[in-house]
């Protein structure tokens, strides 16, 4: 039960530097190579390129007169661990369209998937989730797995610069908008709240390895996915600043493994955020909100509105986390000895 654990970790020193990733890389194709990077970056490209072209035939059926040649409408944004820096190479591109007031969602979500299947470069179906509960477009781009996200600001044209994190950004969004910015606006608050982003970068890729490996990472089935497990690796990196990845790994496990749920692990001060005031978003306060008291395994999003992004996690689920967390400091225990 050890032994993927134990090889994960005895196979590299963490302590060292991003080059000494070249030995488990080859075990486990945990990095994407340049060739795949570049793909990546092509079909990102192909897709904002795509979404302007839209965003301003939109404009021109409402007689909107706009610069086509100097104005750019819209903007495109990657969250998840393509953003956080801990891709795999079979992982998709967790986007989000920003788009003008002018373009709506009903629209998004209908002319766009018909535009996007008489493209030669979309290698897959075009699949539009208009209902789900955070609306989605699932295609493939030069192979390359996206999933697009959409949101309309109160805005005649999106500027290259806009701040994700700035509140104002969700003034007049409706739910499903706010949902849809919250992937980006919790991955830029992430990077901003490491004390050092290539140490954290190193000890999740460790981390979800580790739970790929250990049967643990799927918030459908109850335990914990990926903005969970960057939550949790970056409290650890808060906690122990100045240490290196190895070090980091190890604290991981021996801080889960201690931790007494459901205390929950908050990466900043988000639930007293003056906007709960303002813009009236409900966030995650078990102070105020008796549902909030339920949850077993609390992780919050650092971005307003909070969120408790373990919700899915179930008594059964977290105790076999806790397990794990307790195997795994153990094994860090014995090779620490050795």
């Amino acid at each position: 039960m050890t032994t993927s654990l134990t090889d994960t970790l005895r196979s590299v020193d963490y302590t060292t530097s991003w080059a000494c990733l070249t030995l488990p890389n080859r075990q486990w194709n945990l990095y994407e190579g340049a060739e795949g990077s570049l793909r990546r970056e092509n079909a990102l490209e192909l897709v904002g390129d795509w979404v302007e072209h839209w965003a301003q035939a939109e404009a021109t059926k409402r007689g909107l007169l706009i610069d086509g040649a100097t104005t750019r409408l819209t903007q495109l944004r990657t969250f998840g661990s393509y953003r956080l820096g801990v891709h795999s190479p079979e992982a998709d591109i967790d986007t989000l369209c920003l788009a003008p007031r002018h373009c709506s969602r009903l629209g998004f979500f209908t002319s766009f998937p018909s535009f996007l299947k008489q493209q030669s470069q979309v290698t897959a179906s075009v699949h539009a989730i208009p209902d789900a509960y955070v609306p989605v477009i699932k295609l493939e781009v030069l192979g390359v797995a996206i999933d697009l996200l959409f949101v309309t600001l109160d805005v005649a044209s999106v500027p290259e610069d806009i701040d994700v994190l700035d509140t104002n950004t969700l003034t007049d969004v409706d739910e499903p908008g706010v949902r849809s910015l919250n992937g980006c606006r919790v991955a830029e608050m992430i990077l901003q709240l490491v004390p050092n982003i290539d140490q954290f970068r190193l000890t999740l890729v460790a981390v979800k390895h580790w739970a790929r490996m250990r049967g643990i990472y799927s918030n459908v089935l109850g335990f914990l996915g990926g903005v969970n497990w960057a939550i949790l690796v970056a409290r650890v990196c808060q906690l122990y600043p100045h240490s290196l990845a190895g070090t980091l790994l190890t604290k991981f496990f021996r801080v889960y493994h201690q931790w007494i749920w459901p205390n929950p692990i908050l990466l900043n001060n988000v639930m007293d955020d003056d906007a709960d005031q303002l813009l009236g978003l409900t966030s995650w306060n078990p102070k105020v909100y008796p549902r909030d008291r339920l949850h077993l395994m609390p992780i919050i999003t650092p971005a307003y509105p909070a969120m408790n992004s373990s919700y899915n996690v179930m008594d059964s689920t977290l105790r076999l986390m806790q397990a794990e967390f307790r195997q795994a400091a153990t094994v860090c225990v014995d090779i620490e000895l050795q």
